[in-house]
């Protein structure tokens, strides 16, 4: 967590650049000024970098160091209008405002949501203003690049679906670079000795990022990351020949050489072996036997073979077995079958995980199918396309006989702390979605643990309270049937009130390790603020407030009681985490004894130790523990030997990160 926030900072002074630049320019007038500080904060910049895990320098942190450049270049502008910052390096602001402007249009296509649109213009605006000879061209050239190669991706390699609001993006933006364009192209006689020696670093920071990745860890050199590095190269060294720089600057050539260690991490240091792309698609079936054979042809038509199947029949008492062993009399799949005799969904997918020889894993739900035959090809094209732990796709709803119903692409996705907070705005609901394919090595360690024992969002890493690195891949990949009411008219009450249960308490579980370590003001004043943006999907331009330390349980407490109340779900198990919260206090203390053989439940049990409640079978145990939580005690004491126990049964009731356990 602590490089991460090193991260961070390291983006905002990268920010920070463009003002650094004018300041010191008009401050320490003449060119000598500008070397010494651009030298200084240059240094600052590198020794920040060299200082950050390789993993904190990927996607996330170059839009973000973006982000914040585009906001100080556009600060610039309105300070120079406003007469009170004159315009002074006009050729290193250009620079700059060349790669924001660059980087956003490519994190448009990977993030396309109102903050990057917000920030394009931003940048449109910045290079207008910036008239230097021949600047229109290289503006007019990566238009026409982000343009092409998306156009390729979609039409000729297929890597990517279709999305009409993106291209006519890039087209507006095409129309614009072609109108601002006048044939006045620079002088190319390079002349400028400072702008030459400018021109050859470069290139060897580039190279020198490469080797210095090839040092530290594995570097795969592949298409991706060749193209990436060409196009970046290519496009910094006609920025320096527009510039016309009299002075080398120092920070300029550090900032693209974090920049290119993004694009080697990114690109390059792929772990996954190019040989090894076997998807392992585990299927968890209960009483599936009117879906599950669309669900199998769904996959057997993809265009890429590399896969197998793990078929789970999670206890189904309908014909499920008797229809899929009649499929595969006539159809020849790479499949496992295997059963259990308990319905739990969960459970299902740990059980069928050990019977996966893939490496990447997906979970496809056997009511739902792959939106069409393309869906593997373009999971494989974006997981090996950039570093990442997953990927999500995007899901669309389908009516009876497969006619199209709405569609759903994932928001975009960004690993940080603001994806939290927004969490915990939303009562701890998944702002994002579990469908999405994963590598193995991920899937086995935190998304087995958060998701499929405790039931968090899978995305969601509770140990470093941070997102996982997941991708957006932007194309549909899912169908899922919508059922006429009358067909849930048979779903019993006591079923629809578990999978209520269930739902609420992952919930609170996420909200609660949020808030454990995320301290959120006005919690109650956000969250309105928050669901009112939300609603009108503008929520990446939400303005929130937060910091490190702990959010009071009795700010957020009444919240949600009332949302549970609302719910009429009456339960003794929510009812003791409310009481908690309302009651909490440091000071509590209690002696705790676990029996032997008392059952420990995970959070993904929920339904079972709700059963046993309700027919009051549930271990005698957890009636009196109830009591001592309900009373807000945070400090239990418990012999050595029963301490992991006790960590997972107050998991279970969601506070474990407000308590303090004591072993001896």
């Amino acid at each position: 967590m602590e490089n991460y926030h090193k991260s961070n900072i390291l983006a905002i002074l990268v920010g920070f650049l463009p003002l650094i630049y004018e300041i010191s320019s008009n401050i320490w007038n003449g060119d000598n000024g500008f070397f010494i500080i651009s030298a200084a904060y240059g240094l600052i910049l590198l020794l920040f970098a060299l200082s950050i895990d390789l993993e904190d320098l990927d996607q996330w942190f170059a839009e973000k160091a973006l982000s914040y450049m585009s906001v100080f270049l556009a600060l610039i502008l309105i300070l120079n209008k406003l007469d009170i910052l004159p315009l002074a390096e006009i050729g290193a602001l250009y620079q700059l405002a060349i790669i924001a402007y660059m980087g956003i249009l490519y994190f448009l296509d990977r993030h396309f949501n109102t903050k990057n649109i917000v920030l394009l213009l931003l940048n449109l605006n910045v290079l207008a203003n910036l008239s230097l000879k021949g600047a229109t061209l290289l503006i007019l050239i990566i238009s026409v690049l982000a343009f092409v190669f998306y156009l390729i991706r979609v039409a000729i390699t297929f890597s990517e679906q279709l999305r009409p609001v993106l291209l006519c993006v890039y087209l507006i933006v095409l129309l614009i670079s072609l109108v601002w364009y006048v044939p006045e192209l620079p002088d190319f006689i390079l002349k400028n000795l400072s702008r030459n020696i400018a021109a050859v670093l470069l290139l060897l920071e580039v190279i020198g990022a490469i080797l210095y990745l090839k040092v530290r860890r594995r570097l795969s050199i592949n298409s991706h990351l060749l193209v990436g590095i060409i196009i970046f190269g290519l496009v910094n060294e006609i920025s320096l020949i527009v510039a016309e720089s009299n002075v080398i600057n120092t920070s300029y050539l550090v900032l693209i050489f974090i920049l290119a260690l993004c694009i080697v991490n990114v690109f390059g240091n792929i772990e996954l072996d190019r040989k090894q792309r076997k998807i392992s698609v585990l299927i968890p079936a209960h009483n599936s036997a009117n879906t599950i054979v669309e669900a199998l042809e769904s996959i057997k038509n993809q265009t890429y073979r590399k896969w197998e199947i793990i078929l789970i029949n999670d206890a189904s008492t309908d014909e499920t077995e008797e229809i899929v062993k009649r499929y595969l009399e006539n159809n020849k799949l790479t499949l496992e079958y295997v059963r259990q005799k308990e319905h739990n969904y969960f459970k299902a997918i740990r059980h069928g995980l050990k019977y996966a020889n893939g490496e990447i894993i997906f979970v496809l739900d056997a009511d739902k199918i792959l939106f069409n035959q393309n869906v593997f090809y373009r999971a494989v094209s974006t997981l090996f396309g950039e570093k990442c732990d997953g990927m999500f796709v995007g899901i669309r709803a389908m009516y009876q006989r497969l006619k199209d119903g709405k569609f759903h692409l994932i928001r975009p996705y960004y690993r940080n702390e603001a994806s939290l907070v927004k969490t915990a705005l939303g009562f701890g609901t998944n702002i994002y979605a579990n469908y999405a394919f994963w590598r193995r090595e991920v899937f086995e360690t935190s998304v087995y643990e958060n998701y499929l024992i405790n039931g968090m969002p899978a995305w969601y890493n509770a140990k470093r309270n941070l997102g996982l690195r997941v991708v957006n891949g932007n194309f549909v990949g899912l169908r899922y049937r919508i059922f006429k009411k009358e067909n849930l008219i048979g779903e019993s009450f006591s079923a629809n009130n578990s999978k209520r249960l269930l739902k609420l308490s992952t919930e609170l579980r996420t909200l609660h390790h949020i808030v454990s370590r995320i301290k959120i003001p006005a919690y109650s004043t956000q969250t309105a603020v928050y669901s009112a943006i939300n609603k009108l999907h503008i929520a990446s331009l939400c303005p929130i407030i937060f910091k490190c330390g702990q959010t009071s349980l009795k700010e957020v407490t009444p919240l949600i009681a009332e949302d549970i109340k609302n719910l009429k779900l009456d339960n003794l198990y929510l009812k003791t985490i409310i009481d908690f919260g309302s009651n909490f206090s440091p000071q509590k203390s209690e002696k705790i004894t676990i029996p032997k053989g008392t059952k420990i439940y995970y959070g993904t049990e929920i339904e079972e130790f709700d059963r046993r409640l309700a027919t009051g079978t549930l271990d005698q145990f957890y009636y009196y523990l109830m009591k001592i939580i309900g009373c807000g005690t945070t400090i239990y004491e418990i012999r050595r030997a029963d301490k992991e126990k006790l960590e997972r049964i107050l998991e279970f009731f969601t506070i474990k990160d407000y308590v303090k356990i004591i072993s001896k």
